[in-house]
């Protein structure tokens, strides 16, 4: 069932309605209505992006059970996809600036072992 289920599936305290097969049928509106806004559909909960098509294929064989149905409608919502390239955008900075901070905070502490280790000897040397 794919990332989108993971963590979902197998809870052992779910009610007989929760762990019965889903209706498919449930998942047409929200692809019809993506289909007419032109926008795409975005999963909250891994952050996957799918046109329209590619989210009506890939339910379409995918057994799910009540349970499943209701986390997937709470968490698929309608977005324009360019946000979606503004937000990736984002990310990169965001890691650029921490790996660039990381890469830093290691330059610091690797100046100071070679400042500890030369005084060391710089220290044996005159005794």
């Amino acid at each position: 069932m794919g990332n989108f289920m993971k963590g979902y599936q197998d809870n052992p305290r779910l009610s007989h309605w929760d762990q019965q097969r889903a209706d498919k049928q449930k998942l047409i509106p929200i692809v019809k209505e993506a289909l007419r806004l032109n926008m795409w559909l975005f999963n909250k909960y891994n952050n996957a992006w799918y046109t329209p098509e590619e989210f009506g294929l890939k339910y379409q064989n995918t057994e799910l059970s009540n349970y499943e149905m209701a986390r997937m409608l709470e968490n698929i919502v309608i977005r324009d996809p360019r946000t979606g390239n503004t937000a990736y955008h984002k990310e990169i900075e965001k890691r650029i600036e921490a790996f660039h901070k990381e890469i830093n905070d290691l330059r610091i502490k690797g100046e100071a072992f070679l400042h500890k280790v030369v005084t060391y000897y710089q220290q044996k040397r005159e005794n």
